[in-house]
This record gives C-alpha cells, sequence and structure tokens, in this order.
C-alpha cells in the first residue's frame, strides 16, 4: 500500500518545489539542526524531496536510512544520541558522512493511511527537542503532507482537463467550455 501511494504522488525524481524547501527551512531554524529534509522511501532508497544542509545528496540507500524505522512509528521517531544506540551505532551513516548523531523524523502519512516518508532533522552531535520542538516538527510534516496530497491533486486535474480536450477535439459536433463566470476557456475545432 505504501509503495503504491507514493507511486500515485507522481513525485520521485521531480524537481525541486519551494514550498518544500520552505518546509524544510523551518524545521531546521526551530530544531536548531543544520541538517533537515522531506525524505520518500521507495523500493530500495530514500529520496530527498527537500534538503537543506546535505547539499548535493538526493538520495540514500533504503537499508540504512533512519527514516525507513520512522515510517514504521505512528508518532515522531527520536534517536538522541545513535553512537549509543545498538541499532544504529555501527550504520555507515553514523560512522562516515555525514556523521549522524541525532535523528528525528514526523512520519508523512496520507489520507489514505499509507505513510510514504518523512520530515526529519538532523544533527552531527548528540540532541534534545523539546516538547514546543517535536510539536511543531509534527506540525511541519502535517503541512508536508497537505503539501503532497495537493500537488497530486493539481496534476490529476491537469491530466483529466488535457484528456478531455484531446478526446472533444476529434469529436464531429462543436465544444465549448466556460469558466465560472461564463468566460469561454475551451473550444474544439469543429466548433469554431
Amino acid at each position: 500500500m505504501r509503495q503504491q501511494a507514493l507511486d500515485a504522488l507522481d513525485i520521485l525524481d521531480s524537481d525541486n518545489e519551494s514550498a518544500f524547501d520552505g518546509l524544510v527551512q523551518a524545521a531546521s531554524a526551530i530544531c536548531g539542526t543544520p541538517i533537515a529534509l522531506i525524505s520518500l522511501i521507495d523500493h530500495d532508497r530514500q529520496w530527498f524531496k527537500a534538503n537543506v544542509g546535505l547539499e548535493g545528496v538526493s538520495e540514500t540507500p533504503r537499508s540504512i536510512s533512519f527514516c525507513t524505522h520512522a515510517i514504521e512509528q505512528p508518532e515522531l521517531f527520536v534517536v538522541e544520541d545513535a553512537q549509543l544506540n545498538p541499532g544504529f551505532a555501527g550504520n555507515p551513516l553514523v560512522t562516515g558522512d555525514p556523521h549522524i548523531r541525532f535523528y528525528a523524523g514526523a512520519p508523512l502519512q496520507l489520507a489514505c493511511g499509507a505513510t510514504v516518508g518523512t520530515l526529519c532533522v538532523i544533527a552531527r552531535e548528540p540532541m534534545h527537542l523539546d516538547a514546543k520542538q517535536r510539536e511543531i516538527l509534527c506540525k511541519l510534516s502535517q503541512t508536508a503532507v497537505h503539501l503532497l496530497e495537493g500537488r497530486r491533486a493539481l496534476r490529476m486535474e491537469a491530466r483529466s482537463r488535457q484528456d478531455a480536450e484531446r478526446i472533444s477535439a476529434d469529436m464531429p459536433i462543436g465544444l465549448y467550455a466556460t469558466d465560472a463566470n461564463g468566460a469561454c476557456i475551451y473550444t474544439n475545432e469543429r466548433w469554431q
């Protein structure tokens, strides 16, 4: 279900979008971390829709991602010191670049119930988020979900419009469409 929901978003490997970039910038600033990501969990990778602090990196293997663990949790997943956590101490992202010590990931759960990724913050030293930072990080993740679902709805509407125009272009009768104010917004060749 998760992979189907992610595929339906039609977002993997898409260009940067300022709304998503703004969310990670806000998360980084509010939590005081040098790194913040919107990470989407694909079959074998985590892909970053938005990224602050890991410039030039667009994905990592899913097998070593912290976000893979975070999407399995119903709420915020926090690792305050990865070097002291037996599940993460030997992780290449801890022992090597980017030297993760702190991770907090809020799941991105779509309306259908599928969790497709996280909004996460990362630091290279142990940290603790206070209750307000945790709350805001979770609110920002909900905003990310609204952006993901809104983006999908707009793309689906555009495809439907293109399909309707393609079909009506071949119709043997004249067709036209108006906007809510009655202004003509489309005519097929036969109507013209």
